[in-house]
């Protein structure tokens, strides 16, 4: 029997992240004066389209019949997880692209009452984008690794931090929210780094993939916080989030499949 999560789950859930938090950094600086916080805000906002682009690709391919999407889309199933996934996952996807084609010609940030409400609709959806993969892998009660609330902050906290760093990268000078430059990063790696140490320890696990998302999501990031290496840090951060979902499947799925 094989498990009903795959390689391509473990890419869509980091893809994901990566959209979310993008596309949350893209709705912050879309409407600043600043140019170079705009233009870090159009950057975010393609890679979000297209990380999340390349993320229900391989979702869909993921399924036995790729038109299954379509039908959990269509099907009104309140007490699911994923058929909710499903809607947040088509409407983030229509915003983000929709703001994109509200602010692809402009060179500064100024923002209309109804853009301004398109933002802030991006940012409640990528915030949902963020949050529910925790609540699907949750409503699998019998797998102990995801038999826990923790696992929906961990994913959601994790992925937002992939996507802060990620647009970090695309920024020039590493710096796009506070996130990275006091406090709320500081909050960040406190967060990130006491839930995976309590999910290692509910789950009494020792997992190799576990030990070096822990490190490079949170150990590294505190180690090089003071020290200017935006780059590092910024890859480091997307390594353990990559490697955290990759340890929440492949292990979360061993000793059923």
């Amino acid at each position: 029997m094989s498990a009903p999560f795959g390689v391509q789950i473990i890419f869509y859930l980091f893809l994901a992240g990566v959209a979310a938090g993008s596309a949350l950094v893209a709705s912050m600086m879309l409407h600043r004066a600043d140019p170079t916080a705009f233009t870090t805000g159009k950057r975010s906002l393609v890679l979000s389209i297209i990380a999340i682009g390349l993320g229900v690709i391989l979702l869909i391919a993921d399924l036995a019949n790729p038109a299954e999407f379509f039908l959990i889309l269509s099907e009104a199933n309140t007490q699911s997880a994923i058929a909710w996934g499903a809607r947040i996952v088509t409407a983030f996807t229509l915003i983000a692209i929709f703001v994109w084609t509200l602010y692809r010609n402009k060179t500064t940030g100024s923002a209309t009452v109804g853009e301004c409400a398109a933002l802030w609709l991006l940012r409640l959806l990528a915030l949902s984008l963020a949050i529910y993969p925790g609540f699907v892998l949750w409503q699998g009660k019998a797998i102990a690794l995801w038999n826990t609330w923790l696992i929906v902050p961990l994913i959601a906290l994790s992925g937002l931090h992939a996507g802060f760093a990620a647009s970090s990268l695309l920024s020039g000078n590493g710096k796009v929210l506070p996130s990275h430059q006091g406090l709320l990063e500081k909050v960040f790696l406190v967060a990130l780094g006491l839930l995976v140490i309590a999910l290692l320890v509910m789950t009494k696990s020792t997992s190799m993939l576990a030990i070096i998302a822990l490190i490079t999501s949170v150990v590294v990031p505190v180690v090089l916080l003071k020290r200017g290496a935006a780059v590092v840090t910024s890859l480091s951060i997307l390594v353990g989030s990559f490697c955290l979902r990759a340890w929440l499947i492949s292990d979360g799925q061993s000793l059923f499949f």
